[in-house]
């Protein structure tokens, strides 16, 4: 009878507390260990609401050529036809693609001399997330036994992404069961944070290369955006909807809904194993700075750089989006009149100059949310 044998297990770390990013770091370093010639690792994450495919994660020993990058899935027909038909592709000689219009993507991996490469299309539940991307300098790199490994070691990064979405859709689920299960009237418009999460990722892509925001800060602040409200399921209807302006007493029941959100949020982490979720101090500090003012008049009165970047983000979204749609104490402000006012508050140092210009460098854009989201 042979001895039981006792090997070296690279995958078993995967079972201790960490963050997401933390396990994808993780697993692209045993896929390294096993095959060296893997020499980039990239998610990518789709939005079905505008069609957009955004650089979301990148490993590799070069830095990103495609950082802030997006493009529509329907204008990358082999994308679209992985979507559409789901498969492992391999190309073993990306060279081949020079004989096509090149993709801005593709044009600028052979650039850095990427030859081969292995994409695979994740979805839950039907739904397309995004596409993971393997590539290697070398032609032909990608043998039977490698795709058969590289299959299943994709696969497994699939279903990291889906359990993150998850995480964060519990998040935003227990949001809507607490208001609903209270009988109160939702606390915030499906069309306003899903604004909110387009005007955050916006302001953060034209702010990315001067303060070097890593692409998945960016996608975490637009996933948490439409959370930035969620103490207000403790404020009463008669405060939140009131049609006329709040007494001083209503005021500071409205002003209690940052420090509210903020155990909401904790407890929530705490109770619905969501702790593992990456960058929960970036949806702690969404919740209790978005309503802080540079200056120090804000609602608990930091200022400065107490005011984490995400808060000032959202700050700044929110108040466009507030202005430019109707409330129910006041009617909605023709963008010129909202950028006027957007423009002064950063001039008496209330809100973040640079996130105010990057609104006001992109009216197209505004619009263009406004109109695929409209109240």
């Amino acid at each position: 009878m042979e001895d039981p044998l006792y090997l070296n297990d690279p995958y078993q770390a995967l079972g201790q507390k960490m963050h997401f990013m933390q396990r994808l770091e993780r697993l692209y370093r045993v896929l390294r260990e096993q095959y060296e010639g893997v020499q980039r690792f990239a998610l990518v994450l789709y939005n079905p609401e505008d069609g957009l495919l955004s650089t979301f994660v990148y490993e590799s020993d070069d830095t990103s050529p495609l950082l802030g990058y997006s493009v529509r899935l329907d204008d990358v027909p082999s994308l679209q036809a992985l979507a559409d038909k789901p498969a492992l592709r391999v190309v073993n000689d990306m060279r081949c693609f020079r004989h096509k219009s090149l993709s801005v993507h593709t044009a600028a991996l052979l650039s850095q001399g990427y030859r081969a490469s292995l994409t695979m299309p994740v979805f839950h539940d039907g739904a397309l997330l995004g596409f993971l991307f393997l590539n290697s300098l070398q032609r032909h790199y990608f043998s039977e036994q490698k795709i058969a490994y590289c299959n299943l070691w994709a696969h497994l990064v699939g279903q990291l992404l889906v359990r993150e979405h998850d995480a964060v859709a519990r998040m935003q689920a227990l949001v809507k069961f607490a208001t609903d299960v209270s009988g109160r009237r939702s606390v915030e418009t499906d069309a306003h944070v899903r604004r909110m999460a387009a005007y955050a990722r916006m302001i953060a892509r034209a702010l990315q290369k001067k303060l070097q925001l890593s692409d998945a800060f960016i996608e975490y602040l637009a996933l948490f955006a439409p959370l930035h409200d969620i103490g207000k399921i403790a404020i009463p209807d008669s405060i939140l909807h009131k049609a006329g302006p709040l007494t001083a007493d209503e005021f500071e029941r409205m002003k209690s809904h940052v420090k509210v959100g903020r155990d909401i949020v904790d407890q929530a982490l705490e109770h619905f194993a969501l702790g593992d979720m990456e960058h929960t101090e970036m949806l702690r500090n969404i919740v209790q700075y978005h309503h802080e003012k540079l200056n120090g008049s804000g609602y608990l009165g930091a200022e400065g750089d107490d005011v984490p970047l995400e808060a000032r983000i959202i700050a700044v979204a929110d108040i466009l989006d507030a202005l430019l749609n109707r409330r129910s104490y006041k009617e909605a402000w023709p963008q010129d009149k909202v950028f006027a006012e957007l423009q002064q508050m950063a001039a008496h140092n209330e809100l973040d100059q640079a996130c105010v210009d990057a609104v006001l460098k992109h009216p197209q854009q505004v619009d263009d949310i406004q109109r695929r989201y409209p109240s």
